[in-house]
C-alpha cells in the first residue's frame, strides 16, 4: 500500500511556493517591468513618428505655397519692370530723337549747298559722325535708373525666349565651360550679378559663371557673349542700329537721285 509522508510533501509544496515566489520577484517582475518599458518607449517612438510626419506634411504645404507666392511676385516684377523699362526706352529714345532732330536741322543749314556731293561721298563719315554726336546727347541724359532698367530688361527678355531657342543654347553649351563675357558700362551691384547669373544658369541649365568688364561706350544696359552667341541691349547697339537704318535710307535716296538725275 502506498504510503505518503505528509512532512515531505509539505516540506517540498513549501519549497516550491517560495521558489516561485523568488523567481516571480527576481526574474518575473523585472522582466515585466522592462516588457512594460519597452512597450511604453514604442509608443512614445510610434507618437513622435506621426507627430513628425505631421509637422513634415504642414511644412510641406507651407513650402509649396511659399514658392507659389514667390513665382506669382516673380512674374509681377518681371511684367513691371518690362513696363516701366519699356517706358524709359521709349522717353529716352524720343528725347535723343528730338534732339537729334534739332541738331539735323541746324547741320542742314549750314550743309545745304554741298550736300549731294558731301553724301556721295562721305556719307559714311557723316553717319559716323552724327551717330557719335547722338551718343554723346543720349549719355548726357542717361541716368543709373535707365542701365538698372535695362539690366531687368535684358534677365527678363531671356525668360521671354522661346522654347526652340533654348533648347538651341543648352545644345550649344552643353561641352562648354559655362562662362559668360559680360560688358556694362558701370559696374554691376552684388544683386545684379546674382540675378544675371541665375537667368544665364536657368537659360542653359547649367550654373553660369560671369566674367565682367566695364565699358562705358555702351552708355547703359548689357553685352553678353555666351559660346557663339552675344546678346546686345545697349544704348550704343540701339544707336548703331539707328546708324544702319539710316545709311540704307541715304543709299535708297541717292540711287533714286541718281536714277531719276
Amino acid at each position: 500500500m502506498l504510503r505518503f509522508d505528509w512532512a515531505t510533501l509539505g516540506f517540498q509544496v513549501i519549497n516550491f511556493l517560495i521558489l516561485l515566489a523568488a523567481l516571480t520577484y527576481f526574474l518575473f517582475r523585472p522582466l515585466r517591468a522592462k516588457l512594460n518599458e519597452r512597450g511604453r518607449l514604442l509608443a512614445e517612438m510610434h507618437q513622435r513618428a506621426r507627430e513628425q510626419e505631421a509637422e513634415a506634411a504642414r511644412l510641406r504645404a507651407e513650402w509649396e505655397e511659399q514658392m507659389r507666392l514667390a513665382q506669382q511676385r516673380a512674374q509681377e516684377i518681371i511684367e513691371a519692370a518690362e513696363q516701366e523699362a519699356s517706358q524709359q526706352i521709349a522717353a529716352l529714345m524720343e528725347e535723343a530723337r528730338l534732339r537729334f532732330d534739332r541738331l539735323s536741322e541746324q547741320m542742314r543749314a549750314d550743309l545745304e549747298r554741298q550736300r549731294d556731293e558731301i553724301v556721295a561721298q562721305h556719307y559714311e563719315e557723316i553717319l559716323d559722325t552724327v551717330i557719335t554726336m547722338a551718343g554723346h546727347i543720349v549719355q548726357s541724359v542717361t541716368t543709373r535708373r535707365t542701365h538698372d532698367d535695362l539690366v531687368i530688361n535684358f534677365c527678363a527678355s531671356i525668360y521671354q525666349l522661346p522654347q526652340a531657342e533654348v533648347a538651341e543654347y543648352r545644345r550649344m553649351m552643353a561641352d562648354r565651360t559655362p562662362v559668360a563675357f559680360v560688358k556694362t558700362p558701370v559696374p554691376l551691384t552684388p544683386e545684379q550679378n546674382k540675378t544675371l547669373s541665375d537667368t544665364l544658369s536657368s537659360l542653359i541649365d547649367r550654373h553660369v559663371t560671369l566674367q565682367v568688364s566695364t565699358d562705358p561706350s555702351l552708355v547703359a544696359g548689357l553685352q553678353v557673349r555666351l559660346g557663339d552667341r552675344l546678346i546686345d541691349n545697349s544704348i550704343r547697339q540701339q544707336l548703331l542700329r539707328a546708324r544702319e537704318r539710316v545709311h540704307r535710307a541715304l543709299i535708297a535716296q541717292i540711287e533714286d537721285e541718281v536714277a531719276s538725275g
